[in-house]
């Protein structure tokens, strides 16, 4: 963190003995900790701090990449939808003039097979295919003049 090396400390160390003595080094020495401590907090309290912010602004300008995308998608979903509509528009006319067309054309044919065409309907009675007439009653077929048996 400093760049202090061994001989820089030694160096260090022997000019704190000649300056403060042997009784009042472990006391320096003491309080040069406690700030050492202190100091070491606070950087990495603040490299911390800072590389939660880096962070931060990360996700932030993902999260507006993100919603720039999501518009630019929302945005192409509504041009296709409009491409749609008027698609199902321009089908529901072109339907329309089809079957007005076509009724022209169905009531024009109509009037001239009427007009050309007589029609002869002729009504022949059905004759049965045996003498005897039968009813079918429940599946099972009985003659209608003789009483109806049971089923079983």
């Amino acid at each position: 963190m400093l760049n202090i090396g061994m001989t820089e400390l030694l160096v260090f160390g022997i000019i704190t003995l000649l300056v403060l003595g042997p009784e009042k080094l472990p006391e320096a020495a003491r309080f040069a900790g406690k700030w050492y401590g202190k100091v070491k907090r606070m950087v990495s309290n603040v490299q911390n701090d800072i590389d939660r912010e880096l962070r931060m602004s990360e996700l932030r300008e993902q999260m507006q990449n993100e919603m720039k995308r999501i518009q630019e998608l929302e945005q192409k979903m509504q041009a296709q939808m409009q491409h749609i509509q008027q698609q199902n528009i321009l089908a529901n006319e072109k339907y329309q003039e089809t079957a007005t067309l076509d009724n022209k054309n169905i009531s024009h044919t109509y009037q001239y097979v009427n007009q050309k065409t007589p029609v002869l309907l002729t009504l022949q009675p059905i004759k049965p295919k045996s003498s005897i007439d039968s009813v079918t009653y429940l599946g099972c077929v009985q003659n209608r003049f003789e009483p109806m048996r049971e089923a079983v």
